[in-house]
């Protein structure tokens, strides 16, 4: 039910709260009168941070993640916040949007989400609210809010859940709706909040999936030689693919990767690309074996079946593949 203003004599439910419970907590108690109450944005419209309404509240198609604080322009603690939750809002641009909402114009809201002190801070995304409840200090707020991006990448670890994802989610509708999907090749061993980011922001448009920690057996299918790399693969075909072209680090901003995913967007992109045949599964007699690192030769033992039971040394594996 919204949260309103109470007619007929009664009072406004957040004023009988914060009687009630005082200052405990971050719960404000508002000035006596209705008249007395500060009612405008804390947020400037040129803040970093944005003002929502309830015309412009993140709902279940919101293609971005939000962390959201709900204030009274009269809390104290919310005045406080303020500095903080702006530079919060330049720390994540580009990763997650932060939003406030102002409790004394959008009760409606407020209502809804079942606000009853200041600040109350969530994190929404999918239109689920995530309450949070610890120190309201920059660090640990913006460690929460990254922690809430959703993972929704395909972890590939063996050739065969490469097949997989390229057979299934890569050619299904549901899943790649523009006809494309995307394979990172990491040297790390965990997701970067870059990769969850677009993931999110095209779920159901273009698959998502990654190798971490320098699979070469993975990387072999695709003659990718170094990493990290992120490929596009068009139709599930990996003869016909597109390599991400600009610099990439685990800790830098999506934007330059969704700018380059927005150009596959309805098929354009892939039907742009022309087919580049792999050679990986392909033995090359003038290759330099011996300058590999020893796990892609094994990849390319394992592509080839070629036994090597009793290789020890790296010497042992090129001679296998070579003899």
């Amino acid at each position: 039910e919204g949260v309103r203003q109470q007619r007929g004599g009664q009072r406004d439910p957040f004023e009988m709260f914060n009687t009630m419970f005082g200052d405990e907590g971050g719960q404000q108690q508002p000035p006596v009168g209705e008249g007395d109450r500060p009612k405008d944005n804390l947020f400037a419209k040129d803040s970093s941070v944005t003002n929502l309404r309830n015309t412009k509240f993140p709902g279940t198609d919101a293609k971005h993640v939000w962390i959201i604080e709900f204030y009274a322009p009269w809390c104290g603690h919310c005045r406080q916040l303020k500095p903080v939750w702006e530079r919060l809002a330049l720390e994540l641009k580009g990763f997650i949007k932060v939003g406030a909402v102002n409790c004394e114009i959008e009760k409606q809201i407020c209502g809804m989400e079942g606000i009853s002190s200041f600040p109350t801070i969530k994190v929404k995304k999918s239109g689920i609210s995530t309450p949070y409840e610890g120190n309201r200090d920059l660090g640990a707020l913006k460690a929460w809010a990254l922690e809430q991006l959703p993972i929704q990448v395909a972890n590939l670890r063996k050739p065969e859940s490469l097949d997989h994802f390229l057979a299934g989610e890569c050619v299904n509708p549901r899943h790649a709706k523009d006809g494309a999907c995307v394979v990172f090749f990491s040297d790390q061993t965990e997701t970067p909040a870059w990769l969850k980011v677009v993931a999110f922001a095209h779920k159901g448009r273009i698959a998502m999936a990654e190798a971490r920690a320098r699979n070469d057996a993975l990387a072999f299918r695709l003659d990718v030689g170094s990493y990290p790399t992120l490929m596009v693969v068009c139709g599930g075909n990996v003869d016909h693919t597109a390599t991400f072209g600009g610099e990439i680090s685990h800790t830098m901003t999506p934007t330059a990767v969704a700018d380059w995913l927005a150009t596959f967007e309805g098929g354009v992109a892939c039907a742009a690309t022309a087919l580049s045949p792999k050679t990986g599964v392909t033995l090359d007699a003038a290759a330099d074996y011996s300058k590999m690192r020893v796990s892609k030769l094994k990849a390319i033992l394992g592509a080839h079946n070629i036994p090597c039971l009793l290789c020890m040394e790296k010497g042992d594996f090129v001679k296998a593949i070579e003899g």
